[in-house]
């Protein structure tokens, strides 16, 4: 048994959802900055995130918003199965990057010494 519940919303009534969560989250940054003065700095963040808390569930409500969330939970869902290399995996390939890299630059050098060489030759005539 599937557990979506599907509704059948106007896709007037989502975008009504989305634009009263823009006009929330407007409305909180704007009350941010006009109560700069009368009230204090933590009270102020606090009511940003209530208000971002309040946009972001009013937007969640919205097909679009919905799956929005559904993306960032199955994002999440996917960063917690990355493995991340161990201290000394990480070591021994930067140091590989490092040897190579300088196996690469002498290789090169030497490269444009002869071919320098070469151009010195012909130019001087012999």
């Amino acid at each position: 048994m599937n557990g979506k519940v599907e509704t059948n919303r106007s896709p007037v009534v989502d975008s009504m959802l989305l634009l009263v969560s823009v006009v929330m989250l407007l409305a909180g940054i704007g009350a941010y900055y006009y109560y700069q003065d009368l009230a204090i700095t933590p009270v102020r963040v606090a009511g940003l995130i209530v208000v971002t808390l309040a946009a972001a569930w009013v937007a969640g409500q919205s097909r679009k918003g919905a799956s929005f969330f559904r993306f960032l939970k199955e994002a999440d869902i996917e960063r917690r199965k990355v493995v991340w290399p161990t201290h000394q995996e990480t070591l021994q390939t930067s140091l590989m990057v490092i040897v190579v890299t300088i196996i690469i630059s002498l290789f090169l050098a030497g490269v444009d010494w002869l071919l320098g060489a070469l151009v010195r030759s012909l130019l001087s005539g012999g």
